[in-house]
């Protein structure tokens, strides 16, 4: 599907617009650096190097994609026009996070951006409700629309008037984690899977309690399938350990002074590739502690503190950790000294984005 309105025309992505992309892309991404983001390449030879790559995916692309729509398997890719100029995009990922009839699919959004001089036609919300519209054509009602905004960015105002809300939080921290003495840390083997099921298991209740629907909902009890599955998880962890220089996945325990485990943290670490400079992104992507549990609490603390010991071992700047946005214990880890704001995930049903329109 396109939309054309007011001079303006919102379609799929195809391999004439791979010069347009390379100019967004580098007008995004060294936004993105100067707001706190990523650190982006600044070099002129990675861009061209750059522009190349996208000229060769834009062209198989184009070979592959369904004929009527922007998706190519689960990744769709669109553009604005204004005047016959491509001055704007967004990509959009598919995924499911679980089986259940109400866990919904969740749209992505990706690269969101309309050029400086292109900006007040109002298509920003074209191309998000164009994403919100070919995801739910695509997946069904059940839709879920998500995007990542950083925290420095005037952008989550335009999210708000679409009827996004804040799901979940990122804060960046750049400097040691203190810890409680009695709680001592480690690396999970897969012997610990079964408590590590049942931190998981509480974890997920409350996300559900919180207002989180992207994942399936808690079952009522914690069956030996998945306890495997967890421990293959952490086995096959073990096994890729240094297979990649500056990539780590791992689950990082915390026992307390009676030995039993109060909190995990999964850390994983990556190399940047362009259009980004050479530098390792760490995060803490699941964090596993109860906030009305004292010793819990202070488990948290501890493998963040040793998930950032490991993070700048790798060459990492800083260590980023993602929590809940109603998550006690996220607030208080974004308060610590050397710890900032990054972004916000964000959220909204498809069929609410369509209801609603921006101002320009």
């Amino acid at each position: 599907m396109a939309v054309k309105a007011l001079g303006s025309w919102v379609r799929a992505v195809d391999a004439r617009d791979a010069g347009a992309l390379l100019r967004l892309h580098r007008e995004l991404w060294i936004d993105h650096d100067l707001r706190g983001g990523m650190p982006a390449a600044r070099e002129d030879t990675v861009w061209t190097a750059y522009g190349g790559v996208l000229e060769r995916q834009l062209s198989h692309r184009d070979g592959r994609r369904a004929p009527t729509g922007p998706f190519e398997g689960k990744l769709g890719h669109l553009v604005a026009e204004l005047e016959g100029r491509v001055v704007g995009q967004v990509e959009v990922y598919l995924d499911r996070f679980g089986f259940h009839a109400r866990t919904p699919h969740i749209a992505e959004l990706r690269s969101l951006i309309v050029t400086q001089d292109a900006r007040g036609h109002g298509l920003g919300g074209a191309l998000v409700r164009e994403a919100a519209a070919s995801s739910r054509a695509r997946a069904g009602d059940v839709t879920l629309v998500s995007a990542e905004v950083l925290a420095r960015n005037e952008a989550l105002a335009f999210y708000d008037r679409l009827g996004f809300r804040t799901l979940e939080r990122l804060s960046a921290l750049s400097a040691p984690v203190a810890r409680t003495p009695g709680i001592s840390v480690r690396t999970a083997r897969p012997g610990d899977a079964g408590e590590l099921t049942m931190i998981d298991h509480r974890t997920r209740q409350r996300r559900w309690s919180w207002g989180d629907p992207r994942f399936d909902p808690p079952s009522t009890s914690v069956g030996a399938d998945l306890v495997r599955l967890i421990a293959d998880g952490i086995a096959l962890d073990d096994a890729q350990r240094g297979s990649e220089p500056g990539r780590a996945r791992e689950e990082i325990i915390a026992r307390d002074a009676t030995g039993r485990l109060v909190a995990s943290a999964y850390f994983v670490t990556s190399p940047l590739g362009a259009p980004f400079a050479p530098v390792i992104r760490a995060e803490v992507a699941r964090l596993a502690a109860d906030p009305d549990d004292e010793a819990s609490v202070a488990g948290a603390f501890a493998v963040v503190g040793e998930a950032f010991e490991r993070a700048s071992a790798f060459g990492a700047r800083e260590l980023l950790v993602r929590t809940p946005f109603l998550d006690p214990i996220g607030a208080n880890l974004a308060e610590l000294p050397g710890a900032r704001h990054f972004s916000w995930i964000l959220a909204a049903p498809a069929g609410t984005i369509l209801r609603r329109s921006t101002k320009p």
